[in-house]
């Protein structure tokens, strides 16, 4: 890898970027375009002295997808303005940097939202298709990528492709993990909705076969499902879990009183993201040290969730979308106080075929970890073409894991019974949430990652885009 000029730009400087788990730490040249123009003259320089690129949304992705350590980052955080959007046709055309939560401020009181939305909403448009992120009704509308029309992507020569569903680079670029060229724009399809309010209902689940039960009663009427899982509970207690199900309600307001009263949302959760940083920020170190007892602790916590939400079970109340979707959260602690300084999230599916089976031994081998999962997230899928995409028509587990430093090893040999498990079922794991594959293990769960790597060849032959995770799992190396 080439030296980085002691004479820099004005379009770049040195930062100090962490991963949003925060258990990784890079230094990294930032440059934050405007314009594609603004891109292209970074692309250029990078060329010229032969640097590597790693294009980044708003910086979302919880492991090391959108670092490049002592190389080059193009946040396209301020290419971030909406372009274009029409009502009639359901569609809205945005810049790269645009938060999806601007997106829904600027559509839910029309009548319409932007399905496969994840709970980070200050997640960005173009780090949200290079992902190929998922909600919380994925196994109704899918993932990111299905909510694509079409995108222009921004190639290492500087040239611009019109690129739509159709395109023969279209799935490689939906998952593609931003390697084979910027997207600097997209055109989203939105969904009707008969108003910006869901009725919610929360259910609880004593095993999983009930768990497993429940979800496939619910996914038939619900829009959103989501299922926090105990993964202390063992014996009969097994996947004992709390599911809540929403669905999209009408609640009669004219369009101005649906505006007023989304606005008004919008600015209550970025208070209360600003008072639960602040709040966790005060915290956090007693969080550390009450992980320090993490099994007892967690026990009774998980054993005072379920209690609760049993009192409550079948009750519906209506909330706003953003507040069921977003709110959540800002409420728990941030994943670099939940996984602490070792820590990492991990996000794995399985076939909805082997659905019991694979969750038994799932949650089992948690259990044998020193330091199982602090949370535990169910949610339901389906499959897509994209070539690294992670989802599968079944249902996925998420787990924010906190080894201690003594554990570190033990945590990870237990993770790497997970992946083993989740490859034998045909499963793949959220590279998104990932910093923890290796190069074997990659190319296990991920088969097709030949075909990104001749696109890759195609529209990059001198290996421009890189990224921590590309060059940690084998997809790049350290030639250039």
């Amino acid at each position: 890898m080439a030296p980085v000029p002691s004479t820099l730009p004005s379009f770049v400087v040195w930062e100090d970027v962490p991963s949003l788990v925060g258990s990784i730490h890079t230094r990294s040249l930032v440059a934050r375009p405007t314009t594609v123009d603004d891109c292209r003259e970074v692309l250029a320089w990078c060329r010229e002295h032969g640097l590597t690129v790693c294009p980044r949304g708003s910086g979302r992705s919880y492991g090391d997808m959108a670092l490049h350590d002592q190389q080059v980052l193009l946040d396209v955080a301020r290419m971030n303005r909406i372009l274009d959007f029409d009502e009639a046709t359901r569609e809205i055309r945005v810049e790269p940097g645009t938060r999806l939560i601007d997106i829904f401020a600027r559509v839910h009181h029309k009548g319409l939202t932007l399905a496969s939305s994840p709970t980070e909403s200050h997640s960005s448009v173009s780090g949200a298709i290079c992902a190929n992120v998922n909600g919380k009704d994925g196994w109704r509308l899918g993932s990111f990528g299905d909510q694509v029309i079409r995108l222009t992507l921004l190639s290492a020569d500087g040239e611009t492709h019109e690129v739509d569903r159709e395109h023969e680079f279209f799935d490689g670029i939906v998952g593609g993990l931003g390697l084979v060229g910027i997207v600097v724009e997209a055109t989203l399809r939105l969904e009707p909705i008969s108003s910006p309010y869901v009725e919610s209902t929360v259910h609880t689940a004593s095993g999983v076969d009930e768990l497993l039960a429940k979800m496939a009663e619910a996914e038939q009427t619900a829009d959103l499902l989501v299922a926090w899982v105990n993964v202390y509970a063992r014996g009969d207690k097994l996947g004992r879990s709390v599911i809540h199900a929403s669905r999209w309600t009408e609640v009669k307001q004219t369009e101005e009183e649906r505006k007023a009263t989304i606005d008004e949302g919008i600015a209550r959760l970025d208070k209360h993201r600003r008072f639960g940083l602040a709040v966790h920020a005060l915290f956090g170190p007693l969080l550390a040290l009450m992980l320090q007892a993490q099994r007892p602790f967690l026990r009774f916590f998980n054993w005072l969730y379920y209690a609760k939400s049993r009192l409550g079970s079948g009750g519906k109340h209506t909330e706003l979308f953003m507040k069921f979707s977003f709110e959540a959260s800002f409420t728990v602690p941030p994943a670099y106080l939940v996984c602490g300084p070792h820590g990492y999230t991990i996000q794995i599916t399985f076939p909805r075929e082997h659905a019991r089976e694979a969750l038994v031994e799932l949650l089992t081998i948690c259990q044998s970890s020193p330091c199982p999962p602090v949370t535990t997230i169910l949610r339901a899928h389906r499959a897509d073409d994209h070539w690294i995409s992670f989802t599968e028509d079944g249902y996925s587990l998420n787990f924010e894991i906190h080894p201690k430093k003594r554990h570190v090893a033990r945590s990870r040999e237990v993770v790497d019974r997970l992946v083993d498990a989740v490859a034998r079922y045909g499963g793949k794991l959220h590279l998104a949430k990932d910093q923890v594959l290796t190069p074997e293990q990659f190319r296990r769960l991920y088969p097709q990652y030949e075909r990104l790597l001749a696109l890759k060849a195609q529209l990059d032959p001198d290996g421009l885009f890189a990224t921590d995770l590309a060059r940690r799992v084998g997809l790049v190396d350290d030639a250039r």
